[in-house]
């Protein structure tokens, strides 16, 4: 099954898609490998190995993990931005074990670089 979200709060788009679209994409691809397992061009056991799909955060998780990740941030600043990535992930994992890496370097690239990606200086600060 293909991941389709749930559209409530949007104009009943996704991207460019409908949610109806999606569903109908979502039921021929389903119907697809079903047929490739009927066939034996595809194994369930190969298609199971082969997809983890890890289930969405709920809300408390997200804010679970957004701490985890503010707190590693204040201790990074606190430490002078001396520690490696492996202390900084083991420091969020120890709260939020669900956390990946890329969500960590990608949170810390922001607030190291800004949401534009452009590294901020010492004279970016206020009044200069």
């Amino acid at each position: 099954m293909l991941f389709i979200p749930l559209i409530s709060d949007l104009d009943g788009q996704c991207g460019d898609w409908t949610r109806d679209q999606l569903l109908e994409m979502d039921a021929a691809f389903v119907a697809a490998v079903e047929a490739a397992f009927r066939s034996g061009l595809e194994s369930r056991a190969a298609a199971a190995a082969t997809a983890r799909l890890k289930p969405a955060l709920n809300g408390n998780q997200r804010l679970a993990m957004d701490a985890a990740l503010g707190a590693a941030w204040d201790w990074f600043v606190g430490v002078k931005f001396e520690a490696t990535a492996g202390e900084v992930l083991a420091r969020v994992r120890a709260v939020c074990p669900r956390v990946s890496a890329e969500q960590v370097r990608v949170e810390f690239k922001t607030r190291l670089c800004g949401s534009n990606g452009v590294a901020l200086g010492s004279s970016d600060g206020p009044g200069r």
